[in-house]
C-alpha cells in the first residue's frame, strides 16, 4: 500500500510537471526606438493582431517609434506548405524554424507580405517575429494558411480552399523553466569544522589609481564622428578603433552615461531623413554594447536634418550636417 502511494505521488508530480512544463502564447519584448533601443516592457501575448494610434500597446513605450519582438514555438496541425503573411504598418520581419519567411524591414502604410514554408504535422517550429512602427498608428497581424488535403470533386476542393485566418493562441508555446528541485540531503550535511590557527591573510596590494573623467579626458576619448555606408546604417571599418577607445573609456567608467544623436542634412525626405539618422544613432549603440557597454547607460536619438551645423537653401548638400555626436554625462 505504501509503494502504491508513493507511485501515484510520483506520477501525479510528473503529471503536473509535463502540464506547467508550457503555456499558450508567446513572449513579447516591447522596445522604445525602432531598432529595439531600450527595454520598457515584458509580457505573454496569446496571439499577433494588434492596432494602435495615440494609446500604446503598453505602457511606457512611445506608440509612434517603437519596436515588439515575439519569440516562442510554434506548432504545425498539418503536413504540407504553409504560407504565412503579416499585415503590418511599417517594417517585420518572421522566422518558422530558423527560415525567414518574411522581410520587409522599412516604412509601409498597411501593406500585406507573405512567405512560404514547409511544416510537418504535430511538429514543434522556434518562431521569431520582428516588428517596429514609425510615424502614427501601428498595426500588426500575423496570419497562416494551413494547408487543405486534396479533393477530387471540384466543388469540395474550392470549399476547402485555404484562406488567411490569425494564428490562434492553441498553436503557439512558450516554455516555463521549472525551478530545480532542492536536495535536502545536502541541507542537513555535516558542516565542515573550522581550521585550527589558519594563515594570517595576505593584503592584497593596493590597486592601481583610476584614471579620473575630467572634461579634458572625456573629450579625448570622445570620436569627432563616425563614417557610415552612404544612406545606409552600415558603420565603416576605419570608425572601429575611434568606437573601440570610448568602449574602454566607457567600461572603466561605469558612471558615465551617453546620449548618441544621429544628424542628416536637410536635403531630401524629412521622414527617411529621420528613420536614417535613428537608424545610425542605433547602430552606434549597437556596437558599443557588444564591447560591453550596458545598454541602460546608452541612449539613441535620430533628428534627422533638424540640427544642421551648415545652412543654405536647401539646394547644396553639406557633408558635416552628416554626423553622430555624442554626449557623455
Amino acid at each position: 500500500m505504501k509503494n502504491l502511494s508513493i507511485f501515484l505521488y510520483v506520477v501525479s508530480f510528473l503529471f503536473a510537471s509535463i502540464c506547467i512544463s508550457a503555456q499558450n502564447g508567446l513572449l513579447a519584448e516591447y522596445f522604445d526606438g525602432t531598432n529595439f533601443n531600450h527595454k520598457v516592457a515584458t509580457r505573454i501575448d496569446d496571439k499577433i493582431d494588434m492596432y494602435w494610434n495615440n494609446r500604446p500597446p503598453v505602457d511606457g513605450i512611445d506608440p509612434h517609434e517603437c519596436s515588439i519582438r515575439w519569440t516562442g514555438r510554434l506548432q504545425s496541425p498539418k503536413t504540407g506548405t504553409y504560407t504565412f503573411s503579416a499585415r503590418v504598418d511599417d517594417g517585420i520581419r518572421v522566422w518558422v524554424g530558423g527560415v525567414k519567411v518574411i522581410d520587409d524591414w522599412g516604412l509601409n502604410d498597411v501593406g500585406i507580405f507573405s512567405g512560404e514554408v514547409k511544416m510537418e504535422a504535430g511538429k514543434m517550429y522556434d518562431l521569431k517575429v520582428e516588428y517596429f512602427n514609425a510615424l502614427v498608428e501601428g498595426e500588426i497581424t500575423l496570419l497562416w494558411e494551413i494547408p487543405k488535403e486534396e479533393e477530387t470533386n471540384w466543388l469540395n476542393r474550392w470549399l476547402s480552399d485555404a484562406r488567411p485566418v490569425v494564428i490562434e493562441s492553441e498553436y503557439f508555446y512558450q516554455p516555463v523553466m521549472l525551478q530545480p528541485l532542492i536536495n535536502k540531503s545536502s541541507e542537513t550535511a555535516e558542516k565542515p569544522k573550522p581550521v585550527a590557527n589558519p594563515k594570517p591573510t595576505v593584503k592584497p596590494s593596493p590597486a592601481p589609481e583610476k584614471e579620473v573623467a575630467t572634461v579634458e579626458t572625456i573629450q579625448k576619448y570622445t570620436p569627432e564622428n563616425i563614417q557610415f555606408e552612404r544612406a545606409k546604417a552600415d558603420i565603416l571599418p576605419e570608425s572601429f578603433p575611434d568606437l573601440d577607445e570610448l568602449a574602454d573609456f566607457l567600461n572603466r567608467h561605469t558612471h558615465l552615461k551617453v546620449t548618441i544623436e544621429g544628424h542628416t542634412d536637410y536635403v531630401g525626405d524629412a521622414y527617411k531623413n529621420v528613420i536614417l539618422s535613428q537608424d545610425r544613432a542605433d547602430a552606434v549603440a549597437a556596437y558599443l554594447i557588444e564591447k560591453g557597454v550596458a545598454e541602460d547607460r546608452l541612449e539613441a536619438k535620430g533628428y534627422g536634418g533638424s540640427r544642421p551645423l551648415a545652412k543654405s537653401d536647401g539646394r547644396k548638400y553639406h557633408p558635416e550636417n552628416r554626423r553622430v555626436a555624442f554626449i557623455i554625462k
